[in-house]
């Protein structure tokens, strides 16, 4: 009675590891055909002669800024600027105590009333000849030392005012109020927001190769209005480039909005839209890193159907390499799909996943 349990023992188990080995092989195939998927960056080319935009990162800047300072020592006795505040020109922004200087003031008065009382006097005395005349001339030099002396404690008290030069905001408080300053010292720092500067770090081949004919238009973008454009005007480059990031720093400058509170330190991008160089041929420019070299020294790039997901191979006619690019020739019209990245590892009817962002079709 045993014989037939072993015989029928043998069939299911054999039955069960087919079982198992056909699942393991319908794995394996999926984990084949995921792996055929090669990521790889998937740009689209840019048709002949159209025009290209370049964005870099900027910073807002105030047009100018100063920080005033007293001219002569004392204690604060006014600072009603706070932080943020916007002041009109004209308006105060710290005072001294005025006591010490309005004394001075007073005694110098005095004493060119005295040197004036003494000058009488002597030419008096000159005209009844009981004087020398040298006598005479020296209170009158006195008397105009004085006047001297009373200009310098009147002016004095008035640099112990500090007025807005401009229109300002105001950007930092040094000094609390009540406390001793000295001549020089920082009290408050003023930006004239009149003219805003953004500031931003162009690399060095672009600074060099692009023209102004070739500027179509320079506007600022902001983070919190993405949607709008203000224009940018040319003002300056710095003469030496970073010596990490190779780029220059270049300012623009731009009319301040009235509904928008856009303040200096701020963050925006400075979008430049440029037209083909004058005279230049027109061609489609695709990166160095979409070409692949034939065994003929030919050149050809990988085409990318959105729908399929597939790539073929695409012959190519490629010119000089530019600093934006190597120009083509012939074999892309702009507008196709290509490969940018990761070309050396494909093959025809291989299936692509972007790594950045493309159309699902086409």
């Amino acid at each position: 009675m045993r014989h037939p349990v072993k015989n029928c023992a043998l069939p299911f188990a054999l039955l069960v590891a087919a079982l198992l080995f056909g699942g393991c092989g319908n794995n394996a195939e999926e984990v084949v055909a995921e792996q055929s998927v090669r990521p790889a960056k998937v740009i689209r080319v840019e048709a002949a002669g159209v025009v290209t935009a370049h964005e870099f990162v900027a910073r807002v800047e105030a047009a100018q800024s100063i920080d005033v300072s007293f001219e002569v020592d004392g204690v604060l006795a006014e600072l009603p600027v706070l932080e943020g505040q916007t002041i009109e020109r004209g308006q105060l922004v710290a005072a001294l105590d005025p006591t010490d200087f309005r004394l001075a003031v007073r005694e110098a008065e005095l004493q060119v009333e005295l040197a004036r009382q003494d000058w009488e006097r002597k030419r008096r005395l000159l005209e009844q000849q009981g004087i020398a005349a040298s006598l005479v001339e020296d209170a009158r030099s006195m008397h105009e030392l004085q006047q001297v002396r009373l200009a310098q404690r009147r002016e004095s008290l008035a640099k112990s005012r500090i007025t807005a030069p401009f229109d300002a905001y105001v950007a930092h408080r040094y000094v609390d109020n009540f406390v001793q300053v000295g001549a020089k010292d920082r009290v408050v720092r003023l930006n004239d927001l009149h003219e805003l500067q953004v500031v931003a770090g162009v690399p060095e081949q672009l600074l060099v190769t692009v023209g102004t004919e070739q500027v179509v238009s320079i506007d600022a973008i902001f983070p919190f209005a993405p949607e709008l454009r203000f224009p940018l005007a040319f003002r300056e480059n710095r003469g030496e480039a970073d010596a990490v990031a190779q780029t220059y720093e270049v300012s623009f400058t731009m009319q301040r909005p009235a509904e928008y509170n856009i303040l200096p330190g701020m963050t925006a991008a400075v979008r430049v839209i440029l037209r083909p160089e004058a005279g230049a041929e027109a061609s489609a420019r695709i990166p160095a890193s979409a070409l692949i070299s034939g065994p003929d020294r030919d050149f050809f790039v990988w085409l990318y159907d959105p729908e399929t997901q597939a790539v073929r191979k695409q012959a190519v006619q490629v010119g000089p390499p530019a600093p934006y690019g190597v120009p083509i020739t012939s074999g892309l019209q702009g507008g196709e799909w290509i490969v940018a990245t990761g070309a050396n590892q494909l093959q025809e009817g291989m299936r692509v996943r972007p790594m950045n962002d493309a159309p699902s079709d086409s």
